[in-house]
């Protein structure tokens, strides 16, 4: 073949791979098309890969591959062979290769393919309560083609992925709250945490959801960190806390006897207010942590200038009136 030749069909098969890379990622194919004599730089061969790049960047081992080959100007059978011998490609070639193979191919078996992964980022977004946008269903969809998301050891990577996409939303009235399982997560925590006396901010909700729902930890996790929390709080209590008992209801007793003394509403009582904070937390003469019984916590209560005009406390006054007034004969006995 004459030297002209042998140029035109380099630049042939320089443009065919320039095209497979901007379409797809990386296959077989797309690695055969680009002659192996040639060296490229740094701009070309980033050009020739520049559809690889999101998955080559999200594999420490490929990605230390891929700016050896940049630095070192690699000729793409070099990378070709280095990319074959690594561990990740051993492992997980075949989803890339197949969907490659998809794509150029086009047509009705591409679009459904597209559709249906859409469909189930769509399912499992709302499902999780991920915020997701056109945009964002689209470029996930194409990563459930490309990556394999629909095999059984592979669907954990969709929600490691919109993961990352749960977060509070406000509404109209500017009321913060996630929807879905992260929605169900974070309601069920702070639940627990107000139970036992114990406040987060709402990052510490938002974390806790992605990190449950990206398989990095379990609800148990979390739940007890809180019941952790809260026996740090109410030492007395700690290993009844831990066994799974809530502070609240450790604390009813006082609670109740807090509405009748000062004759209020026992659901307006918290956890926070600084009566049943010292009933639950208080010390013996020992130097202890001990609970407060509840005579001295009703002596205590009816120190607080609310009880004065509660009726117990009239009757009390009158009661005394009376007996005073007996005394002297001004009353019959």
């Amino acid at each position: 073949m004459a030297e002209e030749d042998r140029d035109t069909v380099s630049r042939k098969q320089r443009r065919l791979a320039k095209r497979a890379a901007e379409q797809g990622g990386y296959t077989d194919e797309n690695f055969d098309f680009i002659p192996d004599k040639d060296e490229l730089s740094r701009e070309e061969l980033a050009a020739q890969y520049q559809a690889a790049v999101g998955i080559i960047y999200g594999v420490p081992e490929l990605q230390a591959l891929f700016e050896q080959a940049l630095d070192e100007e690699w000729t793409p059978a070099r990378l070709d062979a280095a990319v074959r011998n690594s561990d990740w490609y051993q492992e997980n070639d075949q989803y890339a290769r197949v969907a490659w193979a998809k794509e150029q191919t086009g047509g009705a078996d591409w679009e459904t393919s597209m559709e249906e992964a859409r469909n189930a980022v769509r399912v499992s977004a709302a499902q999780m309560g991920a915020q997701v946008n056109e945009q964002e269903i689209n470029a996930l969809a194409r990563r459930y083609i490309y990556e394999g998301w629909n095999q059984s050891t592979r669907r954990s990577l969709l929600a490691q992925a919109l993961s990352e996409e749960i977060s509070f939303v406000r509404d109209d009235r500017g009321v913060a709250s996630m929807t879905g399982e992260a929605g169900d997560l974070s309601y069920s925590l702070r639940n627990l945490a107000m139970a036992n006396g114990v406040s987060y901010n709402d990052n510490w909700y938002e974390s806790a959801a992605k990190s449950v729902l990206s398989g990095m930890s379990s609800q148990e996790d979390w739940e007890r960190d809180v019941r952790e929390q809260a026996a740090s709080l109410f030492p007395v209590y700690g290993d009844k806390i831990r066994q799974g008992m809530n502070v609240y209801d450790l604390a009813s007793p006082y609670i109740n006897t807090m509405a009748q003394e000062l004759e209020i509403d026992p659901n307006q009582i918290t956890l926070n207010d600084p009566y049943i904070r010292g009933a639950l937390g208080g010390m013996n003469d020992s130097g202890d942590f001990a609970a407060m019984g509840l005579w001295d916590f009703q002596k205590k209560l009816r120190q607080d200038p609310r009880w004065e005009n509660t009726s117990k406390a009239q009757n009390e006054v009158t009661s005394v009136v009376g007996k005073v007034m007996q005394m002297f004969g001004l009353m019959g006995g």
